[in-house]
């Protein structure tokens, strides 16, 4: 039977040479020659070498049912207003993914979380980056006893509870389309 499970593969394709053509703030982008191990074909990728994340679906018991936290901030890649979950780069050397799920809640709504656990793992564009995004589900969330000073486009994040349910509904019409945010609200949906 074929295990169904993704596995890294170093030797499908052979590293002839890797170059850096931009160097970015967040993100950069790379070309890599590599030669395919079953036709000797030499082929050039380029991608986007990006930190992975931390996403967080944060709920809480509502007088309705479960309600989630999510942001709204504005992406200008797709200069659209999005409602996202809370999240934000692994780019503390050696920090745990928890702890920097903790401190990206935080820094995004004001809140903090009793508990967070392990929802789903995704890359968040296999096609062209590298970065792996970690969910994970709050619970015992409340408002935080400091406020976190936000700069730039994140002092324009809107932050709302809204009925789980709803949320869903949402997702499955194709009403939102932040792939964290969808890849969580499955994920839960699932496991509730």
């Amino acid at each position: 039977m074929t295990e169904l499970v993704d596995v890294r593969d170093d030797e499908h394709a052979r590293l002839v040479r890797s170059s850096e053509h931009y160097h970015g703030h967040i993100l950069d982008v790379v070309a890599d020659d590599i030669e395919l191990a079953s036709t000797g074909a030499s082929i050039t990728r380029e991608y986007i070498r990006h930190d992975d994340a931390v996403g967080i679906l944060a709920v809480r018991d509502g007088a309705a049912g479960e309600e989630v936290l999510l942001i709204r901030q504005y992406r200008h890649p797709v200069r659209s207003l999005l409602w996202e979950i809370p999240a934000g780069l692994l780019d503390i050397e050696g920090e745990d993914k928890a702890v920097a799920a903790a401190r990206e809640l935080g820094e995004e709504t004001d809140y903090e979380a009793e508990s967070l656990t392990p929802l789903a793992s995704f890359y968040t564009s296999p096609g062209c980056s590298d970065e792996l995004l970690h969910v994970y589900l709050a619970r015992g969330v409340s408002p935080s006893l400091s406020n976190f000073a936000r700069e730039d486009e994140e002092a324009e994040i809107e932050t709302h509870w809204f009925p789980f349910e709803d949320v869903a509904a949402a997702v499955l019409a194709g009403k939102l389309h932040s792939p964290s945010l969808v890849v969580a609200v499955l994920a839960y949906a699932t496991n509730r």
